[in-house]
């Protein structure tokens, strides 16, 4: 069932990096900033609860191919590639490549680095997806019509019951988030706020009722 306790609930982190998130930031997401507590509930709620999160990281090189479509940003090893120290609430490890023997410590979140919009398409996806097995993916970040869109929609296709934190996430575009939005939910993507979101890691988690 949906919301039954027990099931495998993974929090996706997408892109909570300086260049979208800080006013002055290479790719800045209009607003991006006001998001900023709402995903620190979140991944705090989750680090409590020992649920895994798994923060997808743009790394780009300075001659990326998507930069024909986008700005120069997060190109790798530069301040504005990284994470925003807020959305940063215990150890992550940084899995750039394919390394099939990876595999972070529990409190550890997975930080895969990508080159592409989708999360699907980082080098160590398939490695984190056979080791966390998730059955429902709670997706936080920026932006929803890009990078957002893609993780939820991707989940989708392998199966995972998927909710978008619609309060922790922030399009470049208002129409373009509202289609991405609808474009989600016909896919089986269901939209909730932080408080049900912390609901949902309580349950999938192991913190016990207390409140986060």
């Amino acid at each position: 069932a949906g919301d039954s306790p027990g099931m495998r609930t993974v929090v996706f982190d997408i892109d909570t990096q300086r260049d979208f998130l800080e006013p002055g930031g290479a790719l800045y997401v209009p607003g991006g900033e006001t998001i900023v507590p709402a995903l620190r509930r979140v991944l705090r709620g989750a680090h409590d609860c020992r649920v895994p999160v798994v923060a997808s990281m743009d790394a780009h090189t300075t001659d990326d191919p998507e930069f024909a479509m986008f700005p120069p940003h997060c190109v790798a090893g530069t301040r504005g590639q990284e994470k925003l120290e807020e959305t940063v609430v215990g150890p992550i490890r940084i899995v750039g490549g394919a390394a099939p023997a990876i595999e972070p410590a529990a409190d550890e979140t997975w930080g895969l680095e990508k080159r592409k919009l989708s999360v699907l398409e980082a080098p160590a996806f398939d490695v984190m997806f056979a080791a966390l097995r998730p059955e429902r993916a709670v997706v936080v970040g920026v932006a929803t019509e890009f990078c957002v869109r893609a993780a939820a929609l991707g989940l989708r296709e392998r199966g995972v019951e998927v909710v978008l934190v619609t309060d922790a996430i922030r399009s470049v575009d208002v129409s373009a988030g509202e289609r991405a939005l609808a474009e989600a939910g016909a896919a089986g993507v269901k939209l909730i706020g932080v408080d049900d979101a912390l609901r949902l890691i309580r349950e999938g988690g192991a913190c016990g009722s207390a409140d986060t």
